[in-house]
């Protein structure tokens, strides 16, 4: 039988030296996988000393074989621990100091066990007795050997504590490895104990290493798919390596603990970065003095990928903020923006542009704006002086002839119409100029509150639908108000008799229709064959399609209407529908255009004159 058991501890030995080296030159030091392979490298030589125990048969070799064995089982605690706190996310808890401070029972009881023959402070008696045909050693334990044994199952028992908590925390999505975990932990320590209190079916040998190299390989497979305090799911590598923005986890040191696949391309140039700095890896936009900035989120970076420089994202995530210790470690993930930036980048430059041409725009519009005052300003003074003369020649006529006196009233006509002229131009230029800064208008408002400045008599206004506008209120309304006068002066009785104290014009009190009331110098108001009507009575105005928002309105009316041959011309300045200087309905196109709209002359279906503005929003 022996000879079958010291085959099964050479086998353990063979498998877990195995174990252990794979794991060892798989995992970087500061890894879980290297500790636990630390771990089964201890297991393994605590095996092979159970061969050498099994295979001698005299004292001497038999305690030397049991002596060396205690090189495992006094280390054994420690290494598990290491690990336990390696696979935990505590390793930097782990200090020299502290490994130095643990080892002392350790190393006290290596010295009492191979100084036995001298005392008998770890065993009282040694003795060889035969059993089954095979040399067994016999052994009573001493005072320290107590001490030992309650010292190694005190740090046993707070490692598996620590170990079974975080897989009991673990997400309930890593069910089946924590259960492999757990079992895989406690099974070799409660065999172990089980030999302790005397239940032995192997007499004079421990089946602990035995234990261990069966759970070691499962167990093993468990640590290599660990990322830190969490146990990685099977889609990890489908997940984790396969994203296609580079993730890094890396230590409190600095030192990089895990990449994914593009991480390795890009910042590794295919090669594994575990290991290595992060100061020598990242890029300098995400270090400070030499190490990862303390904190950063949305910093970007320039990284150069195959002779060309692509931007990223970065930020930087704890892996577990919410402990009240120091985080184990941080990830940094870099998100390629490149594409956006570029756009971000040209559009900036189209805005720039822009900004640029609408500076132009303003200057020339101010420009403008100051020339046609100036002209304006200039014209006051011969105006002034040439009404002067004409009034005193007409002083030192007392009863002139006749073709003097009409010339004499056509020179005053054309003062009038250079002084409306010389008042509209400043106007004119301002209402030309392009709408910088729109707002929401409603089209009723806008026209009701037009209509409450002109003199409209007895005229009746009739909103049919309205919408909604994107405009300059207060140049909206004015159009309305010259749209309304106009409906007023070419054909209604309002314009023959506006009541006392009210003008037809709203922005000359008291005086008759201004050059701003639409009548005009090239052509005469229409004289029938529009519409058998003479007078206006009721103005609609309403959106040109009422099923949408902001399609296009209308202004009409139902007098006399305009005549088709008139039309086209009826929007150049100095052409109107009366006596008036003709400017009106030009303004009105000047705001329309303004705005990115577009005007049209048609006709009611009253007969009457309609005014369409195509366009707008």
């Amino acid at each position: 039988m022996y000879d079958h058991v010291a085959f099964a501890f050479l086998l353990s030995a063979i498998v877990g030296a195995s174990v252990a080296t794979w794991l060892l030159v798989r995992n970087d030091p500061n890894r879980p996988g290297f500790a636990f392979g630390l771990f089964m490298l201890v297991m393994a030589f605590w095996s092979v000393t159970h061969v050498g125990t099994l295979s001698s048969t005299t004292l001497r070799w038999v305690l030397l074989f049991t002596q060396l064995s205690y090189l495992s089982v006094v280390f054994t605690p420690i290494t598990w621990l290491a690990f336990v706190l390696s696979y935990t996310g505590r390793g930097d808890w782990l200090s020299i100091r502290r490994i130095v401070v643990l080892s002392t029972v350790p190393v006290v009881t290596l010295v009492f066990v191979f100084t036995t023959p001298r005392h008998s402070l770890f065993y009282a008696s040694v003795t060889l007795v035969e059993t089954g045909g095979h040399q067994v050693l016999v052994t009573t334990p001493g005072p320290w050997h107590v001490v030992n044994v309650a010292y190694s199952y005190t740090l046993l028992a707070i490692a598996t504590g620590v170990l079974v908590r975080s897989a009991l925390t673990t997400n309930r999505l890593y069910r089946r490895q924590s259960a492999v975990l757990i079992a895989c932990a406690i099974a070799p320590w409660l065999v172990n104990a089980l030999y302790h209190i005397g239940v032995r079916p192997i007499p004079a040998s421990d089946p602990t290493p035995l234990v261990f190299t069966l759970v070691g390989v499962p167990l093993g497979v468990v640590v290599l798919r660990t990322d830190l305090a969490a146990f990685v799911p099977v889609a990890h590598e489908r997940v984790f390596r396969t994203l296609d923005d580079p993730v890094l986890v890396v230590r409190p040191d600095g030192r990089i603990l895990d990449t994914n696949d593009r991480a390795r391309s890009i910042l590794g140039d295919g090669r594994p970065l575990e290991g290595a700095s992060a100061s020598e890896v990242l890029p300098e936009d995400l270090l400070e003095d030499g190490t990862l900035r303390s904190t950063f989120d949305g910093v970007v970076c320039s990284i150069p990928i195959d002779g060309e420089r692509h931007r990223y994202l970065a930020r930087r995530r704890d892996v577990a903020p919410a402990r009240e210790t120091e985080s184990p470690g941080t990830i940094v993930s870099l998100t390629d923006v490149t594409v956006q930036m570029n756009q971000h980048d040209a559009l900036e430059r189209k805005h720039g542009a822009l900004r640029t041409q609408t500076e132009k725009l303003e200057a020339k519009n101010e420009q403008l704006e100051r020339l046609a005052s100036i002209v304006s300003h200039d014209l006051t003074t011969p105006l002034a002086t040439g009404e002067s003369l004409l009034h005193l020649v007409r002083a030192d006529l007392d009863d002139p002839e006749p073709e003097l006196e009409q010339s004499l009233d056509d020179l005053e006509t054309v003062h009038e119409r250079l002084r409306e002229f010389s008042e509209a131009l400043p106007r004119l230029a301002r209402e030309s100029t392009d709408v910088d800064s729109p707002t929401e208008c409603d089209l009723r408002t806008v026209a009701e509150a037009a209509w409450d400045v002109v003199a409209t008599g007895e005229l009746t206004l009739v909103v049919e639908s309205t919408c909604t506008i994107s405009g300059d209120p207060h140049r909206l309304q004015q159009a309305f108000e010259n749209l309304f006068q106009n409906a007023v002066e070419h054909g209604s009785t309002v314009s023959r008799s506006s009541p006392p104290g009210r003008s037809a014009d709203p922005d000359t009190p008291g005086g008759t229709p201004s050059a701003l009331g639409f009548t005009g110098t090239r052509s005469n108001a229409p004289s029938g064959g529009a519409s058998s009507r003479t007078d206006v009575t009721t103005v609609r105005v309403g959106t040109l399609d009422p099923e949408a928002d902001s399609s296009g309105f209308y202004v009409e009316d139902d007098g006399r209407g305009i005549p088709v041959n008139q039309r086209k011309h009826l929007l150049e300045f100095g052409v109107g529908t009366g006596s008036g200087a003709g400017y009106g309905l030009a303004i009105v196109r000047t705001v329309v255009e303004a705005h990115g709209w577009s005007l049209e002359v048609t006709g009611s279906a009253d007969g009457g004159a309609r005014f369409e503005v195509l366009g707008p929003g």
